[in-house]
């Protein structure tokens, strides 16, 4: 009768070490690390650059070209941002108009750039305006200011919500609010 008994003991203490070292398993598989959470979204590849400049061409013409002190390029959505910006936008004609700013985006995939923070921006010709936003379709080819619009010609002064360009501002078209002042002013 106690030999029965020791196989019981030696039994129970085998199914003890194989429940031990079952938990053991569970524990250190449940406790490890979680290395991608399940809502965890993908990183998006950033690229900075420093003192760089973007430009675009149609048919080997110039149409515009920006520097930035900065800029951070998202290499999945292909949008560009840029700090501390000097623009040029090419006329036809040769002249051109040349926009600073703290801020800009390029959309590389729609070829639009949106321009915005403390905009000054003045042409060849002595034509320039300030405005809150200035933006370039380049689908459309059109060159739109938003926003408290001012622009000075020699011999004019036009104000507005809105003002739109098919050709850098040589001739535009306001909207909004839109009071144009011709004549020798004060600028």
């Amino acid at each position: 009768m106690t030999k029965k008994v020791a196989i019981n003991k030696g039994k129970i203490a085998v199914y003890l070490l194989v429940l031990c070292a079952i938990g053991l398993v569970y524990w250190a598989y449940a406790s490890r690390p979680n290395v991608e959470p399940e809502d965890a979204k993908p990183v998006s590849k950033i690229m900075t650059y420093n003192n760089n400049s973007l430009k675009e061409e149609v048919n080997g013409k110039l149409i515009w070209e920006c520097y930035a002190e900065k800029m951070s390029v998202n290499q999945d959505t292909q949008i560009v941002d840029m700090e501390n910006i000097k623009g040029t936008f090419y006329r036809d004609d040769g002249s051109s108009i040349e926009i600073t700013a703290a801020k800009a985006v390029y959309d590389q995939a729609k070829k639009n750039i949106e321009i915005t923070e403390g905009i000054k921006a003045h042409s060849t010709d002595d034509m320039a305006f300030e405005t809150d936003k200035v933006t370039w379709d380049g689908e459309q080819s059109v060159l739109t200011c938003d926003g408290n619009v001012k622009i000075s010609k020699p011999g004019m002064v036009a104000t507005g919500d809105k003002a739109e360009s098919k050709d850098a501002f040589q001739n535009f078209k306001l909207m909004g609010n839109a009071h144009i002042i011709k004549g020798d002013i004060n600028q």
